[in-house]
Formats: C-alpha cells, structure tokens, sequence
C-alpha cells in the first residue's frame, strides 16, 4: 500500500522567500533534474499568487504597521525597518508544507482525482494545523515531476503575548503551530488518518519509504559550488563582451585601412597631375654661342612652381600613410591573435562551468540522501554540525584566495556553529602541539 506523506520547512528570510516564488513559478532548477518544462502547464493551482513578496506583505500589512508604530519609540541608532527586523529575527518568515505520496498511488487517478486529493490536504493545513486560507501565500500541485505532490507556502503570522513589551502582538512563529518534532510526528498521524476518511486508502508515511523531496534545497546551506559556478557564469559573460568589443575594434581599424587606401589613391591621382608638365607648352632659346633656355607661358611657371612645392609634401605624407598603414596592418593581426586567445579562455571556462555544474548536482543528491539518512536516525543535530565543520574547511582552502567565498557563522543555525567552533579549537589545538613540538626539538637556544 501507498504512504501519505506530509513534511514542513521553514522559510529562513525574504530573499529565500523570493527566490522559492521564482522558482515554483519559473519551475526552473539547476539541482532538479526531474522537472519537465512541457508538462508545467499541467500544474493545479489551488490558491494563486503572482508575486510571493506582495502577497506577504498583503498578509503581514498590520504587522507592519505594528512595528512601525514601534520604531517611532525606539532610538535612532537602533531604528530598523520591517523588512531588515523580520530577517534578522530568530523565527521563519514563512513555511512550506510538502504533501505527496508514491508514484503507485498516483498512477490511475485522473486529474480531477489529484485535484481532489490536494483540497483535502488544503483542508487539513486550515482545520488541523490552524493555518487559515487568509494565511497562505500560494498553494500549487506540481504536475511536471516524477511523482505529483502539493506546495502551500504559507506565513504562520498570530496574536500572541510578547513578554519583553507586557503586550499581545502580532508575530510569526511557526512554533505556535507545530511546537516540537513530536508535535509534528502527532500531526502527520492525524494527516493519515483525514486522508483515509477522505477514502484515500494510505498508510502511515515513513522515512524510510519515503521519496523525500527538499522544500528548501540544500544548497542554501552549502553554496560553496553555487557561488563558484555564479562567478564563472559572471566571468563568462564578461569575456563574451570583451570579444564583442574587440570585433568592434576590429571592424574600426579596418575602416580605418580603408580610408588610408583612399587617401593612398587620391595621392596617385595628384602625382598623376605632375606627370602632366610634359603637356605644357614652351619654346626654346639660344644655339651655338648661348645657352638653350626655355621660354614660358607666366601661368605655367606659376603652374609648375606650385606643384614642385607640393611634389615634396605629398611625397612625405604618402610615406608617412604608409607607415600609419602597416602599423594599423600590426595592430589589426594582434588584436586577432588576442580575440582566438579569448574565444580558447572562454571554451575553458565554459569546460570548468560545467564541471561545477555536474558536480554541485551529484553533491545535492549526496547531501539529501545523508540528511534523510540522519533524519531517519534522528541524528539531524549531528548532520549539521558536520555541516559546521565542512563549512570550516571550505574557509580554510578557499577563503585563502577569496574572501567573498567565505562562510560566515552569523548565517549558520546554532547546530553548525557548535561543528564550526569545534573544528576551529581542533585546529588550534593541533598547530600549538606541532609548535611545542618543534620547540622540544630544536632545544633550548644558546
């Protein structure tokens, strides 16, 4: 028999929040494989959204309003405005509540019956675990996987007693809904058992048996590939502009040849013109006892005169467009030495992009299968203070050469701080043993 399957995840800051919108509208993945584009239109969309931050702050417009009432009491140096207050506080922005099953029992169920199975796990977000409709940001069966499965994106905002300020506020806080793992554990009984009241004959979903598909991908907690495979693109892009501009640069100087092979033909044509002193007439004087002397019309000695004087300064300026020429000439053959160097860099940039590509897939799955491997242990605390200490790892070897890859403990739940930390003494531990060691062997100085 099929499981019922019902899980739940925080939604950590706005940004999250847009980029989960961008993608359950976009259905674009670079770690999920088994999304297929053409069969997205198949999607059901129980309650619509165009934009997930709109709608979030169409549902929390009175918490806002709240808080900004708040600030104009609070000293300036320590005024915040909504957005940067609701990410830098402790709670979840919002959550998303997966429900699915297995392929089996999606197998022989029209669209209509998928349909019907979504409402009435709707239903329970609203009955059983108390989220109204009027909470939730989007709600959407994805019909473009492997397996169907139901996304509610909600935000768990209520009127609670905030001790700190002797008052009830508004505040979202997932915990008021579902306190502990316990908790959690009483609800998907309680899931189990709507669904087969509903008539959808279903077990009890299990770890272990269940498909388990990440509502916040993983790599927002390791986004060490990520941000290497943004950088390439990045790099890649700015080379392709470099090769546009050097084709540019190109296409310049060779208009600019151009016009130097015109100029080059118009001082033909003016040499051209001094060739034709032989059509001038003349008359020659003297014989035997005088010297011959030439006898000339005063415009043509005016005529010659001038071109004489220019002969010499066409001359120098041909030579000097000569030069200009074969240097542009130079200029034009390295600059296509450069561009093939850049169009080779590019194809191995392009090589490396796809490497940390290939290999940021592979370690997406390896991490989903070791947290539902710890999950199922219930060792999930133990998982991310592995996590803590790889990220400290990745600090090590990469935060070396760029500080911006660098992992920052401000980001990290309490969990893989501890993992941080304690990789962080172990290696301190470790380089002042070898420095007492080197100490004992080179003995006391003299």
């Amino acid at each position: 028999m099929s499981y019922s399957i019902f899980r739940v995840q925080g939604i950590k800051t706005l940004s999250d929040l847009r980029g989960l919108g961008k993608h359950n509208s976009e259905r674009v993945s670079e770690t999920n494989l088994d999304i297929d584009k053409e069969r997205s239109k198949d999607n059901i969309e129980l309650i619509e959204c165009n934009s997930y931050l709109n709608k979030f702050n169409d549902i929390t417009a009175k918490m806002k309003e709240e808080h900004n009432e708040r600030m104009k009491t609070i000293r300036k140096d320590r005024v915040k405005s909504f957005e940067n207050a609701i990410n830098s506080a402790h709670n979840d922005v919002a959550c998303e509540f997966l429900f699915s099953s297995d392929e089996v029992f999606f197998k022989d169920m029209t669209r209509e019956q998928v349909e019907s199975w979504a409402k009435d796990s709707l239903e329970f977000v609203a009955k059983d675990i108390g989220i109204t409709k009027d909470k939730i940001i989007h709600a959407s069966v994805h019909m473009d996987e492997k397996t169907p499965h139901l996304h509610v994106v909600a935000v768990p905002l209520v009127k609670a007693y905030d001790g700190r300020r002797k008052q009830e506020v508004l505040q979202i806080n997932r915990k008021h809904f579902i306190k502990t793992r316990e908790d959690l554990s009483k609800l998907q009984d309680i899931y189990h058992q709507r669904m087969n009241e509903k008539g959808h004959k279903l077990e009890r979903g299990d770890t272990k048996n269940a498909r388990h598909e990440r509502v916040l991908e993983f790599k927002e907690k390791t986004n060490y590939y990520e941000k290497e495979l943004e950088k390439i693109q990045t790099e890649t892009k700015e080379q392709s502009r470099t090769i546009v501009t050097l084709e540019n640069v190109k296409a310049d100087l060779n208009r600019s040849i151009y016009n130097k092979e015109l100029d080059l033909k118009s001082l033909g044509q003016a040499e051209g013109k001094i060739k034709s002193l032989d059509e001038i007439g003349f008359k020659e004087k003297g014989g035997l006892l005088r010297s011959k002397s030439v006898e000339l019309a005063p415009e043509d000695f005016q005529h010659i005169k001038a071109l004489a004087q220019s002969s010499e300064t066409l001359k120098r300026e041909n030579e000097d467009l000569k030069s200009q020429n074969r240097s542009l000439e130079n200029e034009n053959e390295s600059l296509k030495v450069t561009n093939r160097d850049l169009r080779e860099e590019l194809h191995e940039i392009e090589k490396e992009k796809n490497w940390y590509k290939k290999h940021f897939e592979r370690l997406q799955k390896l991490f989903d299968k070791a947290k539902d491997f710890y999950q199922e242990l219930g060792q999930l605390k133990s998982f991310e203070r592995v996590i803590g200490i790889a990220k400290y790892k990745v600090n090590q070897v990469i935060g070396r050469y760029d500080s911006q890859m660098r992992y920052s403990t401000n980001d990290m739940p309490e969990n893989e701080k501890v993992g941080y930390r304690h990789q962080a003494e172990l290696v301190k531990e470790r380089k002042a043993s070898k420095r007492k060691s080197k100490e004992r062997e080179q003995g006391p100085e003299r």
